[in-house]
């Protein structure tokens, strides 16, 4: 194998497929990257058996092969090259790639391309479009709400429910929970209902560019879930078991209903949020709810905050405590100002949405006194 390419390109390769790189080391060749030259292009390629990511970059092809370079030597010796035409060679029978520059030349051992896995790629199963903007704001506005640390492997992912051309996205870790729908092209037709792990989808969002004109392509089967967009694909395997029924938790009723700024309240949330810093997982606010008044109130033994916000009630009074964080993440990721929230009573969940909008709720539970 011999090309010739520059080093933004090199770069741009090695930065979009980086994040499955395994860092585990059990099986060293996935601790590389894996690399293949035809037709005046380079695939790069990694994985760790459970996130797979692919995509190609133009270079000057001389001599056409492949092989596994070690990704931490690889990425650190490109982004410390110069800005200039770059020779890489490799040698089949010392299994070591050269890298030319300028007058100098540095040297990699390497794996033999053979030994890299292949990486799942379907050509059947369910199949769906959607703009790349639009899913990466559905990932930004429920995948939040999953934990990848948590024991229970059903909350390290986001339900992807698909009927008809609806796709709905779901993520909870059972104290909150957002869900976040829109429309798609589903091309063959088929209802289903996946849970892709959160590691993934904030992976695929990562790499996507807001102003592709290309659409994302997904494809799955009840085992591994394919993105394929602009040259990319990442391939994932998918969480197995069944997602708890969100429907069953959004309650029907409720007794107050609040109308407010979505700025305004979040930059109250903030200052009072200074002052109760996380411990356990939690860090509580009291709210005081009131005809046309909401009392925000946090005490600790570094302060206090106590602020009044003008907004629109209807329905009970109300005192009830919440986890600031889980209200903040909700916040930040809300591309709306004006927020429509239901409560039931001091420990029900309370349930918020953009005005006039049924497209998106956060489900929040109170936290107890």
């Amino acid at each position: 194998m011999k090309f010739t390419s520059t080093k933004e390109n090199l770069l741009a390769g090695i930065n979009t497929v980086q994040k499955a790189i395994s860092t585990k080391g059990a099986v060293p060749v996935l601790t590389g990257i894996y690399i293949k030259a035809e037709n005046n292009q380079m695939t790069f390629s990694a994985t760790d058996l459970e996130l797979g990511i692919t995509c190609v970059q133009p270079v000057q092809v001389i001599e056409e092969g492949h092989a596994v370079i070690p990704a931490h030597f690889f990425a650190e010796i490109v982004r410390r090259l110069p800005n200039t035409n770059l020779i890489f060679s490799y040698d089949n029978e010392t299994v070591s790639t050269k890298i030319e520059y300028d007058q100098a030349e540095t040297n990699i051992k390497c794996w033999r391309g053979e030994e890299f896995p292949g990486i799942s790629i379907l050509d059947d199963g369910h199949m769906i479009t959607i703009n790349p903007a639009v899913f990466k704001s559905l990932v930004k506005q429920t995948s939040f709400c999953a934990n990848m640390n948590d024991p229970r492997p059903i909350f390290t992912g986001v339900l992807l429910e698909v009927k008809g051309n609806n796709l709905t996205m779901v993520g909870t870790d059972s104290h909150r929970l957002a869900v976040k729908m829109c429309k798609i092209d589903n091309l063959t037709n088929e209802d289903f209902t996946i849970i892709v792990p959160v590691k993934s989808l904030n992976e695929i969002s990562r790499i996507l560019k807001d102003d592709s004109e290309d659409v994302l392509t997904i494809r799955c089967n009840n085992r591994v879930i394919n993105f394929e967009c602009n040259g990319i694909r990442l391939s994932s395997r998918l969480v197995d078991g069944t997602f708890p029924n969100y429907r069953q938790v959004i309650p029907e009723d409720y007794n107050l209903l609040i109308k407010a700024k979505k700025k305004q309240l979040q930059e109250s949330i903030e200052r009072a949020s200074l002052f109760v810093p996380e411990r356990d997982g939690s860090s509580v606010l009291h709210f005081k709810i009131s005809d046309g008044n909401l009392n925000v109130v946090s005490k600790s033994e570094y302060g206090t905050v106590n602020e009044n916000i003008n907004i629109y009630t209807e329905g009970d009074e109300l005192s009830i405590l919440f986890n600031a964080k889980y209200l903040l993440d909700a916040f930040k990721t809300m591309d709306f100002d004006d927020l429509d929230i239901k409560m039931g009573g001091s420990l029900s969940p309370a349930v918020f949405r953009p005005l006039n909008d049924e497209s998106y709720l956060y489900l929040l539970l109170p936290l107890r006194g």
